[in-house]
C-alpha cells in the first residue's frame, strides 16, 4: 500500500459506555485500541499476522483529552492514522468528532518489539510506508 493510511468509522454511544452523566472515559481508550486494530487490518497486518511474524506492539504511552461532552445517543466518528514514526516507535492518533466537531483526541505510543525477547526492533517497512507524515 502507498502512502498514509486514515480510517474513519462511525458509531453510537450505547448505554454501557456511559455512567450518569457522559461517556465514561476508559471507552474513548477502548475505541483508540479498536481503531488500531482495525487500521492494521485494512493495511494487510491485522494482529494475527503480526503474532505470527513475531511482531509485538506494547503501548508505552496513552493519552487523551476531551473537549467537549459525548452523551447517550451521540454518534461519534473516530479517525484512527498512524504518524510520529521513529526508528523503533510509532503514534497512533485518534480524532472523536460530533457533527465534524472534535470532541476528543488521543494518542497511544507503541514500541516495535521482538516478542520472543522483548527487545526493541525497527518500526517494520510496510507500517512506515502506511503512516501519514509527521
Amino acid at each position: 500500500m502507498a502512502g498514509p493510511h486514515v480510517r474513519s468509522e462511525t458509531r453510537r454511544i450505547v448505554m454501557s459506555e456511559v455512567d450518569v452523566s457522559q461517556i465514561h472515559f476508559t471507552t474513548l481508550f477502548a475505541w483508540m485500541d479498536r481503531g488500531l486494530c482495525e487500521w492494521l487490518a485494512d493495511v494487510g497486518h491485522p494482529f494475527t499476522r503480526l503474532m505470527a511474524e513475531s511482531v509485538g506492539i506494547p503501548i508505552v504511552d496513552s493519552r487523551c483529552r476531551f473537549l467537549h461532552r459525548i452523551l447517550l445517543d451521540d454518534l461519534i466518528t473516530l479517525e484512527t492514522r498512524v504518524s510520529g514514526v521513529g526508528t523503533t516507535s510509532f503514534r497512533s492518533r485518534h480524532r472523536f468528532l460530533r457533527d465534524g466537531v472534535l470532541v476528543a483526541e488521543g494518542e497511544l505510543v507503541h514500541v516495535c518489539i521482538e516478542r520472543a525477547d522483548r527487545r526493541p526492533v525497527p518500526v517494520p517497512g510496510w507500517l512506515r510506508e502506511a503512516a501519514a507524515p509527521e
